[in-house]
């Protein structure tokens, strides 16, 4: 058998990675491979149920936190990275880290990297030290057990559980993929990515990030599109009527979507929601309007039971709930069903508010207006604690420098800028289809398949494999 190891870390890596059809493409691929996946959700029984098949096997993905001499050696590359300020966003990054003193001595630090281990300063090389001085015996002990052919992981070794296995793979020799799944991971965290054997990526934008910033060499890196946004472009999911009906809301009024971010990242959603009702309840727009308030998996719906019974107003965390936790500490899974919910969402609301989130892009797909919250609680933040540096990061950047989206620094902006859309739907509709032209790439609902023929077509260079034309051929052919 010829063997494909597949990480999913979590939840959303089984929304972005997994239900795209991977496994299908290939088992489909030839009789002779073995697929197995290492997840956390293995200990879930309806995700075994979902995935059951004679060459698919199953392996738990622990928990991972660097320790000891991994820790010692992390600690001199994350402040080499840091201390570079390669990015706007690292840039921020390091100014947030100094004001929590969750990183201390990052200029000590670098200059010690650049003495005593130089190779972690250098983005080409920055893991090769780590790599070859820590090993993992649980990892190991899998690579012995399967005799993997190709690793495919789903983030390019920022996700912690996954980093063993990646580092496994480089020390066997193995061929190793990563489905990088969003955005910002090559310009907003505060760890560099790794350099994996293959990069598959969105676009020619991040396509670029990863050869800039990260050491890849452009042949190293495949531009798939994003897979979880397929169901934008392959599906019109449910209709208007019948999606309202199913919220409780009433289809006559006009529908304002929030969307939350993880409480750590922005704490006053609460104080957004009280704002957004005071404007219903004075109408503030020249329409009846509705609220959704969409909670972010780290978000807790406890924080908002006081709107519980408030009219027009709805509140829902839309994710099926696992019977695990995962490393990040999540315990919820992004199914299929989950995925239609929010393309229905975002097409059929008709202005989706958010703090600098993916769903911007997500709205501008579907041509709905998005503002922006640039604005604290009830008192302003200092800067290096408040909402307002989200809008320098530089994969956001990429949004407000089209006029895609309008950024309220007030709460009065927020419902005029609301109310302007709820008037004009139209307005800055050029600034969204740029922003979608840019970060899709591809409008074909394909990209799920780009990515499946990508690693088929890796399996069959590594293993000489015989892979039938029709296999991957149509999808490398539409992805060029």
């Amino acid at each position: 058998m010829s063997t494909v190891f597949v990480s999913i870390a979590n939840g959303g890596s089984a929304g972005s990675v997994l239900r795209t059809g991977l496994v299908g493409r290939l088992l489909a691929a030839q009789e002779s491979v073995e697929v197995v996946l290492i997840s956390p959700l293995v200990n879930d029984p309806a995700f075994v149920r979902e995935f059951e098949h004679r060459r698919v096997r199953f392996e738990d993905l622990p928990p991972h936190r660097p320790a000891g001499l991994e820790a010692r050696l992390m600690a001199l590359l994350q402040s080499a990275y840091i201390a570079s300020g390669v990015t706007e966003s690292v840039r921020i990054r390091r100014a947030e880290a100094a004001a929590k003193k969750s990183i201390r001595w990052i200029g000590v630090k670098r200059l010690l990297a650049r003495a005593l281990a130089p190779s972690v300063a250098r983005k080409e090389t920055r893991y090769a030290l780590v790599d070859r001085l820590v090993s993992h015996p649980d990892a190991e002990a899998l690579f012995d057990k399967y005799r993997p052919a190709l690793l495919v992981t789903s983030s390019p070794g920022l996700i912690f559980a996954e980093v063993p296995l990646l580092r496994t793979a480089v020390r066997r020799g193995v061929r190793s993929m990563a489905v990088d799944p969003s955005w910002d991971n090559f310009t907003n965290k505060l760890l560099p990515v790794r350099r994996v054997n293959r990069l598959i990526v969105w676009n020619d934008l991040m396509k670029q990030q990863a050869v800039d910033l990260h050491g890849y060499q452009p042949d190293e890196v495949r531009v798939a599109g994003a897979p979880q946004w397929d169901v934008y472009f392959r599906s019109t999911g449910a209709s208007r009527d019948a999606f309202f009906t199913d919220l409780g809301a009433d289809p006559s009024r006009k529908l304002i979507t929030l969307s939350t971010t993880p409480r750590e990242l922005y704490s006053h959603h609460d104080h957004v929601v009280r704002v957004l009702i005071r404007a219903m309840r004075e109408g503030a727009w020249a329409c009846p309007v509705q609220l959704l308030v969409r909670l972010h998996p780290r978000d807790d719906m406890s924080a908002y039971a006081e709107f519980n019974r408030e009219p027009h107003v709805f509140i829902e965390k839309p994710f099926r709930t696992t019977r695990v936790i995962s490393g990040d500490g999540l315990s919820v899974d992004m199914t299929a069903e989950n995925q239609q919910h929010l393309a229905d969402t975002m097409r059929h609301s008709d202005v989706v508010v958010n703090v600098a989130s993916t769903l911007a892009v997500e709205a501008a797909i579907v041509d709905t207006p998005v503002v922006n919250i640039s604005f604290d609680g009830e008192q302003p933040s200092e800067w290096v604690r408040s909402v307002r540096r989200y809008y320098r990061f530089t994969h956001y950047v990429n949004v407000t420098r089209h006029n895609a989206a309008r950024v309220a620094e007030t709460p009065e902006q927020l419902v005029e800028y609301i109310g302007r859309y709820l008037a004009d739907p139209s307005l800055d509709r050029e600034g969204r289809r740029r922003v979608a032209a840019e970060q899709c790439q591809f409008f074909d609902g394909r990209s799920a398949s780009r990515v499946a023929a990508f690693v088929v077509s890796e399996l069959a260079d590594v293993t000489d494999l015989s892979i039938p034309s029709n296999t991957c051929a149509a999808s490398l052919a539409s992805s060029r």
